[in-house]
């Protein structure tokens, strides 16, 4: 009966933790940023690439984040794009897709709301000239 110290040796332990790591709060999830809808096209007035994943849009006042379900290759080079909204309902939401010329479509996979402008590495290239 010799193997029975050893067996309650690494119980003792384990006894003697758990207090502490039942006193221990797990830590608060983040909440989820809420998806967001803009109800027309038409009230998009800028957009911004961020990268090939990622897009923001200005809607009056308020901007925007798209991300896409694939990278968007040609998304940095475009100076103008086109929507095809959800079906049914007609807005812009994480159901719809950007048109990129040279590319085609590219869908959303979400669509929130944030504070303020997007980040400065968010930019829209110049116009070509001609």
């Amino acid at each position: 009966m010799t193997h029975r110290p050893a067996l309650l040796a690494p119980l003792a332990l384990l006894a003697a933790a758990l207090p502490a790591m039942a006193q221990e709060a797990p830590a608060p999830a983040t909440p989820a940023a809420k998806e967001a809808r803009i109800p027309f096209p038409s009230m998009i007035r800028d957009f911004r690439a961020d990268g090939r994943d990622a897009i923001y849009l200005r809607a009056g006042r308020q901007w925007y984040r798209g991300t896409f379900f694939a990278p968007c290759i040609e998304l940095p080079w475009a100076w103008r794009i086109g929507f095809r909204p959800s079906g049914g309902v007609g807005g812009i939401d994480r159901f719809a897709s950007i048109i990129v010329p040279r590319e085609g479509e590219c869908r959303l996979a979400s669509l929130v709301r944030i504070d303020g402008k997007p980040p400065e590495r968010a930019k829209k290239p110049a116009k070509p000239k001609g």
